[in-house]
């Protein structure tokens, strides 16, 4: 992903100076427990790294799945993250599934078994359905399988009305950021080891003297929580940065 961040001209270190690592690390393969198609004339597909490191490979089938994936993984409480889930379940003498499209295993060991659906579509019947059933009652019918079978802990439904814009814009800017860069990111949790109250992440980008490297390295800091933005602001160059805990 190429994101052009405004932020003040400065020098880099020589690509030397870097730390990076030569090697290059493909990301992990997608968990599905399906694939989806590659394009549709119907509706989005997104193909997608996200995580740590390296990263894993995710696959969504619309632009809302996409969207709550973003979203899913960049909240801390997240430890795993698999899409196109199968549940299968037994009803009415038969044997049919569901497909969860995201299932979350948090740090706490919680786990939630996600499906996401426009908000219009929930009250529509739908392939998979009972006859008569909307897909609300649909849903009413798995979760109550899902905690016979214990499958999951919770089953949420989200739609475009769980999405805040602030953190899907956040959630987006994180993701693009999750490589280390050794040096930077040791310099850049030195400069934020004491910092007291806010600084804006410009001016921390500037005495880090790192340029671009250190506004990410900045980022990561966001990302992993030692570092948070002002509560209800977009990742900007003037946002206000806080360590962690010092602000509510």
């Amino acid at each position: 992903m190429t994101m052009n961040i405004p932020i003040e001209p400065m020098l880099a270190l020589p690509p030397a100076a870097s730390g990076l690592e030569s090697a290059v690390a493909l990301p992990a393969p997608s968990r599905a427990g399906r694939d989806i198609a590659i394009a549709s004339n119907r509706h989005c597909t997104a193909h997608d790294v996200l995580g740590h490191g390296a990263g894993f490979r995710i696959q969504c089938e619309s632009a809302l799945e996409r969207d709550h994936a973003y979203i899913i993984n960049a909240r801390p409480q997240t430890h795993d993250l698999r899409e196109q889930v199968v549940f299968p379940y037994p009803f009415a003498d038969s044997k049919t599934r569901h497909i969860f499209d995201f299932y979350v295993t948090e740090l706490d060991g919680r786990r939630i078994a996600c499906t996401v659906k426009p908000d219009p579509l929930t009250r529509k019947r739908g392939e998979g359905q009972m006859p008569g059933q909307d897909f609300i009652t649909h849903m009413q019918t798995v979760s109550f399988w899902v905690q016979e079978r214990n499958f999951a802990d919770e089953v949420r439904l989200l739609t475009e009305k769980d999405i805040d814009p602030v953190e899907l814009h956040n959630a987006r800017i994180l993701a693009a950021f999750r490589e280390p860069d050794p040096d930077a990111d040791a310099a850049a949790r030195e400069l934020t080891r004491y910092l007291l109250g806010g600084r804006s992440l410009r001016d921390l980008t500037r005495d880090l003297g790192l340029a671009e490297r250190g506004y990410r390295a900045l980022l990561r800091l966001v990302r992993m929580g030692a570092l948070v933005g002002q509560p209800g602001h977009q990742l900007t160059p003037d946002i206000l940065i806080f360590r962690k805990g010092t602000i509510q």
